[in-house]
């Protein structure tokens, strides 16, 4: 919108006041995350994490796969400069309809996210992020944590986790990994416990929490060569393997790949089943050669043992045979054990066999459900290693990572932790839009994010509610509007219309500008990570046929009032666009007050008269 006033006006000197407004164009945001009719409200939901992967771990397994990229940037952190590389999807997901970031810290952590930061200083993410546990349990329950915890509030309260709510309102519950079947990842969605590291406690729990399947490594009886070896309790208590395998429980138990690939096949669908593979830890990335990080992908021999794809589709089979739908966990957990260990083949291997995993769960959907009826997320939990390109740095900044297929990606570890380093999330289905809803901050590179916790929150809500607790209850449901999907930045002037006269008399005449209110309740995403100015213009003084250069007229801002903190800008003549005021991505919010005193000088040579002006202001989004 662009509005101007054509009042011209007062003796020598008149001004009237003409306000505009130029947005660049905000992708509209999705329906509010309330909005969750019963036409939207999946009867499945499945959540595939690939443990400790950021953009670039997604993208190097692509690079591997087909020598494309879809998330590669270059940022330079001392200008600011960010160059994105063309873009290709390599992955089923990289075509999904939702595709925004996702920030994970933790209560314990640094317990924030600042774009500015982590974009502005290289070292800024690589150091208090979350751990699994933390991230686990927020996206398990929706609630933030310290690390090291499970289930519980920082504070202490026990939270109510997605598993516990699926079997509130009677679906069946599944936690599928890679790593040990009671790891922090899928532990974070049943468990509860204030130390992760209490495997037997969590193996207990678990077992006993009445989820319908548990599959994964954690086996007492073999290595990860998947060796038979003298049993080894750290995953599991002996009185607890002994009750799962011998049938003392509701699971049915399966170890062999036989097992596993009969379950897959549908061919032997039991009600409950608790698989555990025969290796120590992981499927395949502890496997030996693990000390040949430079080698091609699947140089090493694999272990003879069920897959994460496989494991997916027998966990499918066994949900499905319900009528009130499921929640489903995938954890590609290894990705972060290859991130810890900058080990670069296997890291490659094991995000390939997640994504995998992603494209058995997309068959099974379009083969025995369908999109209407089931939601698919796919994301991580956190990024493990500070994976960049090759050069990147501190002094360099953040380059692409390059390849070609058929051979390892050209990058750089600078970390063996975790960081705080946003990561990607995709989803499809039924509810995929109320995700999209939730991502309403904005980072300068990754665009529009959501919080981890917004995951948690957005599968209870579309899990719903369980019956109610007697015949003489009452069961009530409210739907709760969220924050506004947008906002929107304006402008006013007040006396719009009115004539401001100069006065004094002689070569230098003044004058106040009305005061000029900008209000921004734009939020992150409609915003995009930038500020307003606000600038004006004034066109020549005339009287007739005479005219007064409009660079006679200057100005000195100053602002009046400000929620947000916006900034004066200097004395300027106004022939051409000059800055009333300013707010950068921090200070915007609310509403801001400006006023100006106006100056004008009259040359010697100025003929008499009333002469008209107007001065058109201008408020636009700005970086």
């Amino acid at each position: 919108m662009h509005r101007r006033a054509h009042t011209r006006a007062c003796t020598l000197t008149a001004t009237s006041v003409a306000a505009g407004l130029v947005l660049a164009s905000v992708p509209a945001v999705a329906a509010s995350a309330a909005d969750t009719d019963a036409a939207s409200v999946p009867k499945n939901v499945i959540l595939m994490i690939s443990d400790g992967a950021g953009y670039n771990q997604f993208d190097a397994a692509s690079l591997y796969e087909h020598g494309t990229s879809a998330h590669q940037v270059a940022v330079d952190p001392a200008t600011g400069a960010i160059a994105h590389e063309a873009a290709t999807p390599g992955q089923v997901y990289e075509t999904w309809p939702v595709q925004v970031a996702q920030s994970h810290y933790s209560a314990s952590g640094r317990a924030e996210y600042v774009t500015e930061k982590a974009w502005g200083d290289f070292g800024w993410v690589a150091s208090g992020a979350t751990d699994s546990a933390a991230a686990g349990t927020a996206l398990g329950t929706g609630v933030k944590t310290n690390n090291g915890t499970l289930g519980f509030a920082p504070g202490g309260d026990r939270l109510l986790t997605v598993g516990e709510q699926a079997q509130e309102v009677g679906k069946k519950v599944g936690l599928v990994t890679s790593v040990p079947f009671n790891h922090a990842t899928p532990a974070g969605f049943i468990a509860h416990n204030a130390d992760r590291n209490d495997y037997q406690g969590l193996a207990a729990e678990m077992i006993d929490s009445g989820v319908d399947v548990l599959m994964g490594g954690g086996h007492p009886m073999y290595t990860d060569a998947h060796e038979p070896r003298p049993a080894d309790w750290t995953w599991i208590a002996q009185r607890d393997y002994e009750r799962v395998s011998t049938g003392a429980t509701p699971f049915t138990f399966i170890e062999d790949k036989a097992d596993f690939d009969a379950l897959a096949a549908g061919t032997a669908v039991p009600d409950k089943v608790f698989g555990l593979a025969q290796v120590a830890e992981t499927l395949q990335y502890n496997r030996p050669g693990l000390a040949n990080d430079t080698v091609l992908p699947y140089t090493d021999p694999a272990n003879d043992v069920a897959d994460l794809d496989t494991l997916a589709r027998g966990a499918l089979n066994v949900l499905d045979t319900g009528d009130e739908g499921f929640f489903l966990m995938v954890e590609g957990g290894a990705v972060d054990w290859a991130g810890h260990a900058n080990q670069t083949t296997r890291l490659v291997e094991e995000q390939i066999a997640f994504n995998d995993a992603v494209e058995a769960v997309e068959s099974w959907v379009e083969e025995n459900s369908s999109w209407d009826e089931t939601l698919v997320i796919v994301t991580a939990d956190h990024e493990t290693g500070y994976l960049a390109g090759a050069g990147a740095g501190a002094e360099t900044g953040w380059t692409p990572m390059t390849g070609a297929a058929g051979q390892l990606p050209d990058l750089t570890w600078h970390s063996g932790g975790h960081t705080n380093a946003l990561v990607p999330l995709f989803a499809k289905g039924a509810g995929a839009d109320v995700l999209e809803a939730r991502a309403d901050q904005w980072d300068l590179v990754r665009g529009a994010y959501l919080d981890n916790t917004a995951i948690g929150e957005t599968i209870f809500d579309v899990l719903g509610h369980g019956e109610r607790s007697s015949a003489d209850a009452v069961a009530l449901e409210a739907t709760i509007a969220g924050q506004p999907a947008d906002g929107a930045l304006s402008l006013s002037v007040a006396g719009h219309g009115e004539r401001v006269s100069f006065g004094g008399s002689g070569a230098d005449l003044d004058a106040t500008l009305p005061l000029v209110t900008v209000a921004d309740t734009r939020n992150e995403v409609r915003a995009q990570g930038r500020g307003w100015t606000l600038a004006g213009t004034a066109t020549d003084f005339v009287a007739g046929n005479r005219t007064l250069s409009a660079e006679n007229l200057a100005w000195a801002p100053r602002i009046v009032r400000s929620e947000a903190g916006a900034a004066a800008g200097g004395r300027a003549t106004l022939a051409a666009p000059a800055t009333l005021a300013t707010a950068d991505r921090t200070s915007r919010l609310g509403s801001t007050v400006i006023g100006a005193d106006l100056d004008l000088t009259v040359p010697a040579d100025a003929a008499g008269g009333r002469y008209g002006s107007e001065i058109t202001l201008t408020l636009f989004a700005q970086d």
